[in-house]
């Protein structure tokens, strides 16, 4: 019990710390790198959160619908010239995006020679199945409201990728950091021209709608809407620690140390639904 409670105490800690004086101010008074900026004299309570999006959940396979891959859209258009990927950062201080990434240099991180075929070949984006977003929940106190605020998109490649030969054998493996307001511009664009030609066949940065495929939308909107599925691995607290870490610091190597790994997750997405909620009892 003792366990439980200090586990507990230490991630309401952390739900309740505001890393405000940590986010990027423009001299507009507000963040730039935001799609729909508050400004900071309104924002009455920040907090950082990081999760998790394994693309193959069910709920998440709109994000990648065959030879549509979130993974693939964002992979072609750093191809043509129209993304910039960034080197990813752990300190919780920076944006994540201070360090552009030569995009070369991204493209070469999922190749690699594979001996049975005795040439080099390349991951493919329906192997890269794993995103994390960073994002700021955020009180308006102008609106009265919360805002979910995503900041950063990062890419891994995930273990296994690529077979016996790829490069990620001992883990996941990052691949970089993007703006989202980078991403969220491209998807709205890159939807919106091919939506014009009017054929299912050239639609591209689409999320499909399993329930009426004549009805997509596109991925920016998708994530708007928060249609996404996710487990939170992270919030802001003084010693950065990620839940993982605070699990294993109070079990120790407790076999069931996993499933308190996901309990925890889940309890903190619960905490944070019932902190929203709970501004409007007092």
């Amino acid at each position: 019990m003792k366990k439980i409670v200090s586990v507990n105490l230490k991630v309401l800690f952390c739900l309740l710390i505001s890393w405000s004086a940590f986010a990027q101010i423009g001299p507009q008074g507000y963040n730039p790198n935001s799609v729909r900026p508050i400004y900071e004299a309104d924002v009455m309570y920040r907090t950082t959160v990081w999760r998790r999006i394994n693309l193959l959940e069910k709920q998440n396979k709109p994000f990648f619908s065959t030879e549509n891959e979130i993974t693939k859209v964002i992979i072609d258009a750093v191809k043509e010239g129209k993304l910039q990927p960034y080197y990813a950062k752990a300190s919780p201080r920076l944006t994540g995006f201070e360090e552009p990434m030569d995009p070369g240099e991204f493209l070469s991180k999922m190749k690699f020679y594979d001996t049975n075929v005795g040439d080099s070949i390349e991951v493919k984006p329906y192997e890269l199945y794993l995103l994390d977003i960073k994002e700021d929940l955020i009180f308006d106190r102008r609106r009265s409201r919360m805002y979910w605020d995503i900041q950063t998109v990062t890419l891994y490649l995930p273990q296994g990728a690529g077979g016996s030969g790829g490069p990620a054998q001992m883990g996941d493996l990052t691949l970089a950091n993007f703006k989202y307001k980078d991403l969220y511009d491209y998807f709205k664009s890159a939807y919106e021209e091919s939506q014009e030609k009017g054929t299912f066949e050239e639609l591209r940065s689409f999320w499909y709608n399993p329930e009426n495929p004549r009805r997509h939308m596109s991925l920016a909107d998708a994530f708007d809407l928060r249609m996404f599925s996710s487990r939170i691995w992270k919030v802001s607290n003084p010693d950065d620690d990620d839940i993982v870490t605070i699990i294993n610091d109070e079990y120790g190597s407790d076999p069931q140390a996993a499933k308190k790994v996901l309990y925890m997750s889940q309890k903190v997405e619960y905490d944070l639904m019932e902190f929203e909620h709970n501004l409007w009892e007092f």
